[in-house]
């Protein structure tokens, strides 16, 4: 790539071309056929054939007062739709919390139970242990000092 010097700073062709808004193409066929550095970088680019077709005054004048009613009715239905998306995502984070604390209210219910259930397969034997060696001891004593 050729390096460019313009205005005391030196760059690539392609460099100089994006910075001046063309394609390295059109600079270099410029810089081919002769143009000066200032004026290949300078002279804004042509459209060569493609102008559009001016939209006649009368008409652009017509379509100004639709064009802001429909900019109006657009920008009424977008706020619209803005608040029914937040009111349902706010209806959808209540019900998510709902579910939540049922979710965590069943399952301390179920640790409840499940903690009750260990307490009372490991007490059920102590118990009844206990209470048979007391009515023994006391059966014992009973007889031994009758």
């Amino acid at each position: 790539m050729p390096m460019i010097e313009f205005n005391g700073e030196t760059r690539t062709a392609a460099d100089w071309a994006r910075l001046n808004g063309m394609s390295k193409e059109t600079l270099g066929k410029r810089l081919s056929l002769g143009w000066s550095v200032e004026e290949a970088l300078t002279t804004p680019v042509g459209k060569q054939g493609r102008k559009p077709k001016p939209m006649p005054a009368s008409a652009l004048v017509q379509a100004l007062p639709a064009l802001r009613d429909w900019q109006r009715d657009m920008h009424a239905a977008h706020r619209q739709m803005t608040r029914s998306v937040r009111a349902f995502v706010r209806q959808m984070e209540e019900q998510m919390a709902e579910l939540r604390h049922g979710l965590d209210q069943h399952l301390a219910a179920q640790r409840d139970e499940a903690h009750g259930n260990i307490l009372a397969s490991h007490t059920r034997g102590v118990g009844e242990n206990i209470s048979k060696t007391t009515n023994d001891r006391c059966s014992r004593i009973t007889q031994e000092s009758v």
